[in-house]
């Protein structure tokens, strides 16, 4: 059952049961003012009749003038006079005011139950004068007025609730948007809208649909431009790490071939102490080699540096740099592990942080100084401040995919990214600290 229809039944249940109540409390009232009406009637008769039996003595005609009597309640509403005699016979009766008969079922639940009355004639051999109630015609009444009453409530209840099924329609059209909205929603299609109409109830959900259909727009399309970052940012590392492997490993890898070409050739020639020096030319080579492998494996795997601390990160990666760049001076630092209280996931973004500034100051910025500190704020942050003098203006602030990505990892972290340009880049990442037992006791 659809709600439309609900509602209107819901509505169409307490009209019929509340007519139903009124209709009975209605019938209640009147059968109590039909009693009081027969009751009130059955007493004037009395009167009537006593008035008419104090002149009956001085009658020259008892019989005639008892005719009269019952005679003269003909035409009556509620009483039916009749003139018995010892034996039960009926002498006289009077006639009611004709009428048309309610449903005898109807009749019988409305009697309201006045009883007959009997006047015994004075100076009489046994004759009596019966007064009964007559309750057919206020009862027909009343049933005539309770089929106009049902008509009324009939129409009523038609075109209430062909109104209401109109009014209930449209208030709720705009749910079947909703729907439609939803379905859409739910297959990605996040364009989807609806109208801001109807009560203000819808009105207002329809709003905060289309503010999560939009915000699920922005959601999706971020996710798609971290993406091509991703894919943007993975490209330019095997760049860096390919021009790393031709420009360091190799020359050493072409001095490596020529030393040991030497080699062989000088102990085929007989003079293996010659050898020795291209021998020991190759394992300085090699050495070498294995300290740039060491060093490109730290940047691409930082993790297991950062284990060892922070700050040992952030020193091999600094002394990677100030190995190519011996012309620029790093000044590093870098509180303890302990006194910052971060998270895994928290230093290694503060890693990354630093090691895209770097990047960024090393090779578009010509610096002759770079300083790099991580410490602790006041309250429950940590800092890492990475500031260089170069004159130069590398990608264009906050454009560049290195510096979106930084923002992208801090603000995953539930930090905040700010990059200012004074004398040179100033990159700051503040990131939540984990707070220890120590942070919550009070100072003594």
């Amino acid at each position: 059952m659809s709600l439309r229809l609900r509602v209107v039944v819901a509505v169409a249940l307490l009209f019929l049961t509340g007519s139903a109540v009124g209709v009975a409390l209605a019938g209640w009232q009147a059968q109590k003012v039909l009693r009081e009406e027969l009751v009130a009637a059955l007493d004037g008769g009395r009167l009537t009749v006593g008035a008419a039996y104090l002149s009956l003595p001085r009658s020259d005609d008892p019989p005639r003038d008892l005719g009269r009597l019952v005679a003269s309640f003909d035409g009556a509403r509620h009483i039916e006079a009749s003139l018995v005699d010892a034996a039960g016979r009926r002498l006289a009766v009077s006639r009611p005011l004709p009428v048309r008969p309610a449903p005898v079922w109807f009749a019988r639940q409305f009697d309201p139950g006045v009883g007959q009355t009997r006047l015994l004639v004075p100076a009489s051999g046994g004759e009596t004068v019966v007064l009964a109630p007559v309750a057919a015609n206020d009862i027909a009444a009343v049933w005539a007025e309770l089929v106009d009453l049902i008509a009324v409530l009939a129409v009523a209840f038609a075109v209430g609730a062909g109104l209401l099924w109109l009014m209930v329609g449209r208030a709720l059209r705009p749910l079947s948007d909703f729907s439609v909205a939803f379905e859409r929603i739910g297959r990605g299609d996040y364009a989807a809208e609806v109208g801001e109409a109807g009560p203000s109830e819808l009105a207002r959900v329809g709003r905060s649909v289309n503010e999560m259909a939009g915000r699920l727009a922005a959601m999706q399309a971020r996710t798609l431009r971290l993406e091509q970052q991703l894919a943007t940012l993975q490209d330019e590392e095997r760049a860096d790490l390919a021009r790393d492997l031709h420009d360091e490993i190799g020359p050493h890898l072409f001095a490596v071939n020529v030393d040991a070409a030497m080699a062989r050739r000088l102990i085929g020639e007989g003079d293996p102490g010659e050898a020795l020096r291209p021998i020991d030319a190759i394992q300085q080579s090699v050495a070498h080699m294995q300290r740039l492998v060491r060093d490109i494996l730290g940047r691409l795997r930082p993790s297991e540096l950062i284990d060892l601390g922070l700050a040992s990160a952030i020193g091999e990666l600094v002394k990677f740099w100030r190995a190519r760049h011996p012309g620029i001076v790093f000044e590093v630092r870098v509180a303890e592990d302990e006194s910052l209280a971060l998270t895994d996931e928290a230093r290694e973004t503060l890693y990354r942080v630093v090691q895209e500034a770097l990047a960024n100051a090393v090779r578009h910025g010509r610096p002759a100084r770079i300083d790099v500190e991580v410490r602790r704020l006041s309250g429950t942050e940590v800092a890492a401040v990475i500031a260089d003098d170069g004159p130069l203006t590398g990608a264009a602030e906050g454009s560049g995919f290195g510096l979106i990505g930084m923002r992208e990892r801090v603000a995953a972290a539930g930090g905040t990214l700010a990059i200012e340009r004074g004398a040179g880049w100033r990159v700051t990442a503040r990131l939540p600290v984990r707070l220890t037992v120590e942070d919550l006791e009070p100072a003594s």
